[in-house]
């Protein structure tokens, strides 16, 4: 494990922030507290890799936007799950639409949804610009934080485990976790 570790490291250092923006432009969430675990074992700097989040994912929020506004039609014929979340959301945009833009990365799927519906709808690019930009930071620095707590915490908890046993229910139980957080967004339609 140890000759492993050492083998990806340079690789990690050279290409991590590179990985980071590109992760960024799709869904991200794994990527960005992964990213804060990196950041926490010194593999890659704190403040550069909250930059590329950053601008990864205003690069992504920002195709989708671009393909709601000027490609949706023939996108969302091919998958009718997504035209079915757009549909949920199109209706709320009048009020809703600065949050939307806001808080499209906090909610699960919505750094794809919700800017694809944005542009579907023609919300005003200025304020989807503004409030996506207010948005992104705060979670990208949130996510990144929260990375650098659980690459501290898996440390010390890993560092404490003597049995294979107790590993294996701890991963039991992360993997426990995993999927109900996902079901509980899945019965909410998102």
């Amino acid at each position: 494990m140890s000759n492993l570790l050492a083998d990806i490291t340079p690789w990690i250092s050279d290409y991590g922030l590179y990985i980071v923006f590109i992760g960024m432009i799709t869904e991200g969430t794994t990527i960005i507290i992964l990213s804060g675990v990196l950041c926490y074992l010194g593999l890659l700097p704190l403040y550069q890799t909250i930059l590329v989040a950053i601008l990864g994912a205003i690069v992504g929020d920002h195709m989708w936007y671009f393909i709601g506004r000027y490609y949706a039609s023939s996108i969302l014929k091919k998958f009718p799950s997504i035209q079915k979340r757009v549909d949920k959301i199109l209706p709320l945009i009048d009020k809703k639409g600065k949050l939307f833009a806001f808080g499209s990365r906090f909610i699960y799927s919505g750094a794809i949804i919700f800017p694809l519906s944005l542009g579907i709808d023609n919300f005003s690019y200025k304020k989807f610009t503004l409030f996506d930009a207010i948005g992104v930071s705060l979670w990208s620095v949130v996510g990144i934080s929260i990375g650098y707590i659980l690459g501290n915490s898996a440390e010390s908890i890993i560092g404490g485990i003597k049995k294979v046993e107790e590993l294996i229910f701890l991963i039991l139980f992360i993997i426990f976790i995993v999927y109900l957080y996902r079901n509980f967004y899945k019965k909410r339609g998102f």
